[in-house]
Formats: structure tokens, C-alpha cells, sequence
């Protein structure tokens, strides 16, 4: 293992140490705290790579902002993808057993305290970013109008209801590769773009940041798509096989075409961040990872 990716590990563990510390702050634990609060606080703080407020965290300080100042806003963004796997488990969706290795939201506090606390998240996080110190209300408000425009029916939103209709039968790469840029690709570009925001970069900056997030979460989802073929719960902490009626990267190519675009999606996202040059270093990590990955010499 070289050098800057020691260097990249030890970043990613600090960043993740300051995410949780103030996730577990923003949605506290209180004693007799509510049913709908522990659901919030048991999907929100399980053990994961908090892969999304890294990301905000990362842009900013690749557009030279400080990344304290985007920790909120990226807190913001975790909360929002905490509240997606609570829905996309739910009996009407995917009626998952597991996520990251343990009972699903639903599973544990039922359907009805699992929705309530989804929503909560949701509203949470838009409050987070409304209330983020150090940016003018005029950021502020931007920060919303790129979260909420991931989330909703052009975003993530969007992407699950063509998941949950698609035919793995019929379905084409295109169209796999479309849904997927909004139902899982959307809350990558909006973490980048929130942090590049939050550094104070202007529109016509922004391309390349969007052009890797993107490029990035189709590796992701790629991945994730070998990941339900191939895997088994134990290793994939989630149910697996749970996509076999579906359209994927995987049924619409099969397993070693779905792989070898995994690869081209993570090198073409590290090549977006040409133009940002050495401050995008560490981004550009992230999608190596992926690409090691793609090739059987990492995980993801």
C-alpha cells in the first residue's frame, strides 16, 4: 500500500470521527427520548463509511473553503440518505430484512414508527442546512433548494419509482444507467456541488465536480448491482438477491461487461477532477477505491 493512500485512510477516519461525533449531536439521545427519535438515531448512527458528508467535506476544501464549515450541510446529506434506506426497505419497497448488518428500521420499531422517523430525518436535514453558521441566507437558501431538488421527484425520488417498475427483462443498459443517476447518483452530486458551494464557488465552476460525483455514483451502483448477484449477507451486511426482477447494470449486461463499466464510470470520474488539480487529490482517492474494487484488489 503506498504512501498517499495511508495518508487518504488516516483523512477519511478523521473525517468519519467528526461526522458521527456530530450526527450523535444533532439527533440526540435523551433520556425517554421518543420511539419516533431512537428509530431516527438507530438508522442515522449505524456503522457506515459516511461516504456522502466525506464527499461535501472533501469538495469544500478542494475549492479551498474550510471543511468545518461544511460539516453541517454534509451532516445534512447523511440524514437524508439514512431516511431513503429507511423507506427503501419498507415492506411496499424492497421489504429488506437487514441494513449494514442489522435489522432493518422497520424490522425493529415497525412500519409505522419507521415512516414517521424517515420523515423526520428529512425534515431535520433541511433544517440543518438552514441553520448552518458562517453562510449567508442567500447560501443558505441555495443549500435547500440543492438538497431538497436531489430528493424530490426529479431526484432520488424519480430514480426509486423507476426502480421499483423496471423489468429486468426488457430493460436496456441506457435506462438502467439513467435511473441510476437519479436514484442513487443525485445525493452524490448534491453532496459535491453543497460542499463546493459551501467553499464559494460559482456556477460556472461547478461542472467537473457534478461530472465526477456522477461518474461516481454510477460505479457505485454498478458495484453495489455485483454486490446483490454475487455476495451473501454476511459480507454485504443487507439482504441480497433482492433485485433478481429487476432492471440492473448487471441484468442488462451481465456480470463482466457490469464490472468492466464500474471501471470505466470510476476513471472517468477521477479524470473529472483534472481541471480542480492537486486540491482534488483526495476525491480522486475515493473513486481509486472504487476502481480497485471493479478490479477485485480492494472493497467497497
Amino acid at each position: 500500500m503506498n504512501h498517499p493512500r495511508i495518508q487518504l485512510d488516516s483523512q477519511l477516519r478523521e473525517l468519519r470521527r467528526r461526522i458521527d461525533a456530530r450526527l450523535d449531536e444533532l439527533v440526540p439521545d435523551r433520556p425517554g427520548s421518543d420511539p419516533v427519535v431512537q428509530s431516527m438515531r438507530y438508522s442515522l448512527l449505524a456503522p457506515g463509511k459516511r461516504l456522502r458528508p466525506v464527499m461535501t467535506m472533501l469538495a469544500a476544501a478542494a475549492f479551498g473553503g474550510r471543511d468545518e464549515k461544511a460539516l453541517d450541510p454534509g451532516c445534512a446529506i447523511e440524514m437524508v440518505h439514512a431516511a431513503s434506506l429507511i423507506l427503501d426497505d419498507m415492506p411496499s419497497m424492497d421489504d429488506a430484512a437487514t441494513r449494514r448488518g442489522r435489522p432493518s428500521n422497520h424490522r425493529l420499531f415497525g412500519e409505522d414508527v419507521a415512516t414517521l422517523s424517515a420523515f423526520a430525518l428529512l425534515n431535520k436535514a433541511y433544517a440543518v442546512v438552514a441553520q448552518t453558521e458562517d453562510l449567508s441566507s442567500d447560501a443558505r437558501i441555495d443549500l435547500v433548494v440543492q438538497l431538497t431538488g436531489a430528493v424530490g421527484e426529479k431526484g432520488i425520488i424519480a430514480g426509486q419509482m423507476e426502480d421499483l417498475r423496471s423489468d429486468r427483462r426488457t430493460a436496456k443498459a441506457s435506462e438502467v444507467e439513467g435511473m441510476h443517476q437519479r436514484k442513487t447518483g443525485a445525493l452524490f452530486v448534491a453532496a459535491v456541488e453543497i460542499g463546493a458551494r459551501v467553499a464559494g464557488v460559482t456556477e460556472d465552476r461547478l461542472e467537473p465536480i457534478r461530472l465526477f460525483a456522477a461518474n461516481f455514483g454510477l460505479s457505485f451502483q454498478a458495484l453495489d448491482d455485483l454486490i446483490d448477484q454475487d455476495s451473501t449477507p454476511a459480507d454485504a451486511g443487507k439482504d441480497v438477491r433482492k433485485d433478481v426482477d429487476k432492471a440492473t447494470f448487471v441484468s442488462a449486461l451481465g456480470s463482466e461487461r457490469a464490472r468492466s463499466e464500474a471501471e470505466r464510470f470510476a476513471t472517468a470520474a477521477a479524470r473529472a477532477l483534472d481541471p480542480v488539480g492537486p486540491a482534488g487529490a483526495p476525491l480522486a482517492g475515493l473513486a481509486q477505491t472504487l476502481l480497485d474494487s471493479a478490479r477485485g484488489s480492494g472493497s467497497n
